[in-house]
């Protein structure tokens, strides 16, 4: 059999091996609902099983709300909103230090004939080492700003989203032009 088909086969049972794991979990909550009844046949100290269509049991009553909001009950630094605000504030940092090593990393890379910058909007700006250092500087603090001010106005989880977005792709950024100084410093 050929790789193609084998992978095929392979994914048709897992797709098939999950469908039967949810069907079952299916039928164990419906099993789950039923309850052990008394019958007026049977003495009430005997327990049975249900029938077919098991009998409807009273509602239990609802369980008491339970006000816990961690942002208000943990004082100090452990607030929510502190601590949430905190780990962005590093989010932030983590992406300005990764902007500056890219500036770095990208700076070095250049030294190395056969290599050049793979980013079609930063490629006429390389040449000069000032005019670069000048606009990976104003983009990473326009970035910066503009990020955190959504935070600061209540669409934090879009800033989350395009910080975590930006971090990813520029630890990608730094680590390809790490590897691709070693090789060719390799050469």
């Amino acid at each position: 059999m050929s790789k193609k088909k084998k992978d095929m086969s392979r994914n048709n049972n897992v797709i098939a091996l999950a469908i039967a794991i949810l069907i079952s979990a299916g039928f164990a909550a419906a099993e789950a609902d039923l309850t052990i009844v008394n019958t007026a046949i049977i003495p009430a100290s005997s327990l049975s099983l249900p029938g077919i269509l098991p009998m409807a049991t009273p509602a239990a009553p609802p369980a008491p709300k339970i006000n816990f909001d961690p942002r208000r009950e943990f004082g100090g630094f452990f607030r929510g909103e502190k601590l949430e605000s905190a780990l962005f504030t590093s989010s932030l940092v983590a992406m300005t230090a990764l902007n500056v090593a890219d500036y770095l990393s990208t700076r070095q890379a250049l030294k190395f004939s056969g290599l050049q910058e793979g980013n079609p909007l930063m490629k006429p700006f390389v040449k000069n080492p000032a005019l670069f250092a000048a606009v990976k500087a104003g983009t990473t603090v326009l970035s910066v700003w503009g990020i955190n001010k959504m935070f600061r106005k209540g669409n934090r989880t879009t800033a989350w989203a395009l910080t975590m977005a930006s971090n990813f792709i520029l630890s990608y950024v730094v680590s390809n032009n790490m590897r691709l100084i070693q090789k060719a410093s390799l050469r």
